[in-house]
């Protein structure tokens, strides 16, 4: 897969600095906008949200407009004044490649939290400083890919699909399941939650854990068939539970095969708009739900672009984007949007959702 790898830095003196990229598709001066870019919205917060901390960024200036998998953390500087610094690990992909960016988030976030251990143990930013070739190797090797993030991730030993599109799921058979709500199973989906599925049968368990991964054609989703061990919900997209665990899980979305039934979860009214279409057009149920990802992800990054503007060109932007895009793509990409960026979620829910903001709409 084509990607480029930055280590940047961010400093009062010298602001935003790469101080080492891979050059796959990268020249020198995209590397510096990369990085200029980065720190747009590193001055509204606080020191203690810029550590450990990732985010999804699109780059449309560059010339291939890839997107980017951010991750901040602060490492030592030589200076007695300041002894610190903001840095970022930053992995891009092309435009082309952004769903599988969004889906492979929590991989890119564990490979940096290595990365970044290593770079705060063997380097110290200072002007002119080398550095190490150790840490350039870690780098140049960083690639995440459908093959290899089981081996990558030991999130839950041995339960858990990373590597391929399951066979033996049926979308009709996951519809003649659940007798109302199911926008809300595809709306979890869309916004990046945890679907959790139980009942009496394992192997209808199973069944609906796989018929949930067609929702989402162009990604591979995490799943786990069927545990009796309780599981982290973070740690996977769809997780089949034994019924002995639903009181563990309150908030999560659940479905319940055995009554046919959803519990919990948001109603989604984009959900409802690509569940028609596909009841009209079954035979089109694939191009279907791939363009309406698609969609999403494209209204996401144009959200997260917006908030490296100047504060002042905001509104007209957010406006611009309520003008070309229906309500009910806006609110899920602005929650899926929200939960990948924890840096700037407030300030999407504040100044674009129409739930907390019904004054943008008189703009």
């Amino acid at each position: 897969m084509d990607r480029d790898v930055l280590f940047c830095v961010f400093t009062k003196l010298k602001q935003a600095l790469p101080v080492f990229y891979t050059k796959h598709g990268l020249s020198d001066s995209e590397a510096s906008q990369v990085a200029l870019k980065s720190t747009m919205t590193l001055s509204m917060m606080t020191s203690s949200e810029l550590d450990n901390t990732e985010a999804i960024l699109p780059f449309p200036g560059l010339t291939k407009q890839p997107i980017g998998f951010i991750y901040l953390f602060q490492i030592n500087q030589d200076d007695p004044v300041t002894p610190r610094c903001v840095a970022a690990l930053i992995y891009l992909v092309s435009h082309e490649q952004q769903a599988f960016l969004y889906s492979k988030i929590p991989f890119l976030k564990h490979t940096a939290d290595d990365i970044a251990a290593k770079i705060k143990q063997q380097f110290i930013y200072e002007e002119n400083a080398i550095f190490p070739k150790s840490l350039q190797d870690l780098l140049n090797n960083w690639e995440v890919s459908d093959k290899d993030t089981t081996t990558q991730v030991q999130i839950i030993e041995k339960r858990v699909t990373y590597s391929e599109k399951t066979e033996g799921g049926n979308l009709d058979f996951l519809f003649s399941q659940i007798k109302k709500n199911d926008d809300r199973i595809l709306g979890a989906i869309y916004r990046g939650n945890p679907i959790l599925v139980t009942g009496e049968s394992q192997v209808m368990i199973d069944l609906i854990v796989h018929s949930i991964d067609l929702l989402l054609p162009q990604i591979i989703l995490r799943k786990v068939s069927y545990t009796e061990d309780l599981i982290d919900p973070k740690q996977a997209d769809i997780i089949g539970i034994s019924k002995n665990l639903i009181k563990r899980y309150p908030k999560e979305l659940l479905i319940d095969s055995g009554k046919k039934q959803v519990k919990n979860g948001q109603s989604c009214n984009y959900s409802k708009e690509v569940l028609k279409q596909i009841r009209r057009e079954p035979a089109r149920a694939e191009t279907i739900l791939t363009r309406a990802y698609t969609q999403i992800l494209e209204v996401a990054n144009l959200l997260l672009d917006i908030f490296t503007y100047p504060e002042e060109e905001r509104e007209k932007l957010i406006t611009d984007v309520r003008r070309q895009h229906n309500e009910a793509l806006i609110e899920v990409a602005v929650d899926l949007s929200a939960q990948r960026n924890p840096l700037i979620r407030n300030l999407l829910l504040e100044q674009v959702s129409s739930r907390f903001m019904d004054w943008i709409d008189g703009l």
